[in-house]
């Protein structure tokens, strides 16, 4: 979940984990509790609850953390209402609660209702950060006050528009022309391209971001060394840099170097992304600037540098130029300063 906001930013894993009073002993720095004050069920977020995943666990399944149609699902409204509980305590006024946020490229027409009624449900909980008391948050928001646009267009005015809300002087020169944007997160990559002020592109293609290159990355582990383990507990064995196997038999275990497996699976998964591109674009005919947003664009922007290195007329543009984020953020800082923008007028 990336939030965006007057104040700042922050992020944090997409992922709960129902838990019980007995089950925490000692709070720590990074925890996210959210309690629902009707029920006193209660979920670990983010972060912790990721690092509570074992690697054989399969409670959570791919489908469940995943899918597109998990509006109605309890788990993605509490990262939601959580990820605006956050943010709330930086608001210094009196106007009404205003949500920009954005989906997929081609799910934008199909999705967008049911996002809002996800988010209009009513909030009444209690948060607990780290190691501070918990904190009751009541909050509704209006349909009227939820605006959702394709994902790749945050990173397009992200690219456009200063800190201070005023555009680029180069922003005429990118709308008035013929822009690609390539934004590739974790589950989707997006493709959004714009000619002469009107878009002609909007692809959204499943398995070609970072979750398709770790998928494939478990694979080969299971394949090899006969341990499965899930993509939700694959962060783990990201922070080490090592997977830890055991010989059953034997009773011995063993660890080897993950790189091996990652850099194989996102070799492979970074070409078909590329041809899958290369075909919906037409080979970037006729565009002038291709942006380049998302967590996985930041990991492959050298990769596809080199491999559009010839393509002489195309410029290639990293997402947050007009900022020091990461790519992962330019998203969210374009939704902020697109609505801002407007609401300031």
């Amino acid at each position: 979940m990336k939030v965006y906001y007057e104040n700042g930013y922050f992020c944090f894993p997409s992922f709960t984990k129902a838990v019980t009073e007995t089950q925490l002993t000692v709070p720590g720095p990074n925890d996210i509790l959210y309690r629902d004050i009707e029920t006193g069920e209660m979920y670990m977020i983010g972060k912790t609850a990721q690092e509570m995943v074992s690697s054989t666990d399969t409670n959570d399944t791919e489908g469940e953390l995943f899918s597109r149609k998990r509006y109605t699902q309890k788990s993605f409204q509490i990262l939601c209402t959580v990820a605006i509980a956050l943010a709330l305590p930086e608001k210094k006024d009196n106007r009404e609660l205003l949500i920009q946020t954005g989906l997929p490229t081609a799910y934008v027409e199909g999705d967008s209702e049911a996002l809002k009624r996800a988010l209009l449900k009513k909030h009444n909980f209690e948060i607990k950060f780290g190691m501070q008391p918990w904190k009751t948050c009541h909050f509704d928001l209006k349909y009227e006050n939820i605006y959702i646009m394709p994902q790749p267009a945050g990173s397009l005015y992200s690219t456009l528009i200063r800190s201070n809300g005023e555009y680029m002087p180069d922003a005429r020169d990118f709308l008035f022309n013929n822009v690609l944007v390539l934004d590739i997160g974790a589950g989707t990559g997006d493709i959004y391209g714009i000619k002469s002020r009107t878009i002609v592109c909007k692809e959204s293609v499943d398995n070609i971001g970072m979750r398709a290159v770790l998928k494939h990355t478990s694979q080969q582990i299971l394949e090899e060394l006969n341990e499965d383990i899930r993509l939700s507990a694959l962060q783990k064995n990201l922070e080490t840099g090592t997977v830890i196997y055991v010989d059953e038999e034997e009773m011995q275990t063993e660890e080897k170097p993950l790189a091996q497996y990652l850099e194989k699976a996102n070799q492979e998964i970074f070409q078909k992304a590329m041809e899958k591109t290369k075909g919906i674009t037409n080979a970037f005919r006729d565009y002038k600037y291709l942006i380049i947003g998302g967590g996985t664009g930041e990991a492959w922007y050298e990769m596809i540098q080199q491999y559009l290195s010839k393509m002489k007329t195309l410029q290639i543009i990293p997402s947050n130029r007009n900022d020091t984020l990461p790519f992962i953020y330019s998203n969210v800082r374009g939704y902020y300063l697109y609505r801002y923008c407007l609401d300031k007028r």
